[in-house]
């Protein structure tokens, strides 16, 4: 597992498509508060809180599907990953580390881009306000975030498609479940729709979740989709004759 592992974190710094994920990951947290702070209207009095930088992270939830849709996709087309076959005693390692090591990239530029998002935040007129609720929720989107790359990487190795790994989570979240939501006879199905429980735990964490609400079935409304893809791409990474 250690040489899977390495051989990834190489791997990914070899691409030069790294480096322009990483700046675009890192700029969509930090680039809007200091656009907020160039364009500031005393009109609109308050300071920075989770809930702003949550609006951030949203761009980011897009480009980290982005980043682990087309990182996997690429690699399995360029052979990369029928390589590893060929230098690794367990085929699973080969995918599990390729997933640790995007988690770990994405967790990275991401305490990276709040933080600067942070200290960017310190300059603005009103200031910046966090609760210890705040630091929950900007804690739960990272883990949502990781969620949904996963079901991107699970895709590409099902499909070997950059193309349905990257539209099929946006389209899903962005207009499908935006359309279910408008239809009266789905509600009963709403809330078990993985991103709608997305937006559902990280109300909890923030603590504006309706009173009463139980934080279980809207985390296995999400988990059961993750786990269930992730399980299927590794059981197809596993048995095919080649990546």
């Amino acid at each position: 597992m250690t040489r899977a592992l390495t051989a990834e974190v190489r791997r990914l710094l070899t691409v030069r498509s790294t480096g322009i994920f990483a700046a675009l990951l890192i700029g969509c947290c930090v680039g809007p508060i200091v656009l907020m702070g160039i364009v500031y209207d005393p009109a609109y009095r308050g300071p920075i809180d989770a809930g702003d930088l949550g609006k951030c992270v949203s761009i980011f939830h897009v480009l980290a599907i982005v980043f682990a849709g087309t990182h996997t996709a690429t690699e399995i087309n360029a052979g990369s990953t029928a390589l590893s076959f060929l230098t690794q005693k367990s085929r699973w390692a080969s995918l599990a580390a390729q997933a640790a090591v995007q988690w770990a990239f994405l967790a990275c530029a991401y305490v990276v881009g709040i933080g600067l998002a942070l200290v960017a935040a310190t300059f603005y007129p009103d200031g910046l306000a966090m609760s210890p609720r705040g630091w929950a929720y900007l804690a739960a989107y990272l883990l949502v975030v990781l969620l949904w790359a996963t079901m991107a990487t699970a895709l590409a190795v099902l499909t070997r498609s950059v193309a349905v790994s990257v539209a099929a989570p946006i389209t899903w979240m962005l207009l499908i479940e935006q359309l279910a939501s408008m239809v009266p006879m789905l509600e009963a199905i709403t809330p078990w729709l993985p991103f709608n429980a997305s937006h559902m735990l990280l109300a909890q964490a923030l603590g504006e979740a309706p009173a009463g609400m139980s934080v279980w079935p809207p985390a296995v409304a999400l988990l059961v989709p993750a786990l269930g893809l992730a399980g299927a791409g590794l059981c197809a990474h596993v048995r095919r004759d080649s990546a």
